[in-house]
């Protein structure tokens, strides 16, 4: 194994500290060359029992975890300024998640909260780039996950900053379902780690967070994968419905969300047509029929009964995109149901209730209008 000296630490801070962005491209290279393989543990080791020695009114020297920290966060800071016209190099919200993790790997020195004088500021670093360069999220949201927890670093997280992190409005800057998980895992570790109470004016966004925006999109992201893999899911897809299927339910009635209650409808399609088994496909269509009657009956009380002395659109009035995609699912599982009810496929034991066909018929008699 390589022996690291004090040569080798001061070789990375100079070119770091350089003005020159080369300068700063060679010092990032030269520390994960140190950070990777077999030089990584004494280097680790090195830095580590330097950090522990430190005493608690000490400023931290330039061979210490809680130094390396804060270069780097001045490099990072540097490469995102001189970087308008592109996406900032990855490499260096890597080097920070990886120098971070190894700080608080406590096999290298065994010191309990080796970054604590540095945590104050790399919180308002992290929150500064998630908010501003999506491309670091996936890198700084495991920082930011790390960090909060561990109680002591989650306390010194300034409020400020915290209520920023809670902000719904953060979601709307994820392009990908894949940065919707890892927003949604961030805001996890936030909400498990409040730095005291949760503050009272973001209580009402946060709420509505859940019910829209994040709710839409964790639907988005089941609704990706089934198009992505559903074909191969097998049985697998029953396992993900029932999983789903009490959020599915209560929001399909409750929310007010157009884009949330388009999703869902998104899902029962893609769930009916993807699966084989008879048995749980009957199980679906009865689950879904009884959700879509009730909401076409939502629908029709709010808009016109069918007139009785003619049929023209212009006295039904116009569907809506959001009522198309539920008429179109309505017919669609009245049709399956009427099929099922001949093969005799579901338990005995389940509740009886009216035949599809004889539920399709009376509603029509009442003239209500989705029906």
């Amino acid at each position: 194994m390589a022996i690291v000296t004090s040569r080798d630490v001061q070789e990375i801070v100079d070119k770091l500290s350089s003005v020159k962005v080369k300068a700063r491209e060679e010092g990032i290279k030269l520390l994960n060359t140190w950070l990777d393989g077999e030089r990584s543990y004494n280097f680790c080791k090195y830095l580590g029992l330097n950090t522990a020695r430190l005493r608690p009114d000490e400023v931290p020297h330039s061979e210490t975890w809680p130094f390396l920290v804060s270069l780097l966060i001045q490099s990072t800071s540097s490469e995102i300024s001189s970087s308008k016209r592109r996406n900032p190099k990855m490499i260096y919200a890597k080097t920070l998640r990886v120098v971070v993790q190894r700080a608080e790997d406590a096999k290298y020195s065994g010191k309990i909260l080796p970054l604590s004088s540095v945590v104050k500021p790399l919180f308002s670093h992290v929150w500064d780039v998630l908010s501003n360069i999506p491309s670091f999220h996936s890198e700084y949201g495991i920082i930011l996950r790390h960090l909060l927890a561990v109680k002591d670093y989650s306390f010194q997280m300034r409020k400020r900053i915290y209520c920023m992190s809670l902000d719904g409005k953060n979601i709307n800057q994820c392009t990908s379902k894949e940065e919707v998980f890892r927003y949604v895992l961030t805001l996890h570790s936030l909400m498990e780690n409040p730095p005291g109470d949760y503050p009272d004016n973001l209580r009402e966004d946060i709420v509505k967070g859940f019910e829209g925006k994040i709710s839409r999109k964790l639907i988005e992201c089941i609704n990706t994968y089934l198009l992505n893999d559903g074909p191969n899911l097998g049985h697998q897809l029953m396992e993900i419905h029932n999983a789903m299927q009490q959020f599915v339910f209560c929001y399909w009635l409750t929310t007010h969300d157009r884009l949330l209650k388009d999703s869902l409808m998104f899902y029962a399609k893609l769930q009916l047509n993807l699966m084989r088994g008879a048995t749980d496909r009957c199980l679906l269509v009865e689950q879904l029929l009884d959700v879509v009657c009730k909401d076409l009956d939502q629908g029709s009380m709010s808009g016109t009964s069918m007139p009785r002395d003619g049929n023209k659109d212009d006295k039904l009035g116009v569907l809506s995109s959001s009522q198309s995609g539920l008429v179109e699912l309505a017919s669609v599982l009245f049709y399956r149901a009427c099929l099922n009810t001949t093969g005799a496929l579901l338990s005995e034991k389940r509740a009886k209730r009216e035949p599809a066909a004889v539920l399709l018929r009376e509603a029509l008699m009442k003239g209500k209008w989705l029906w």
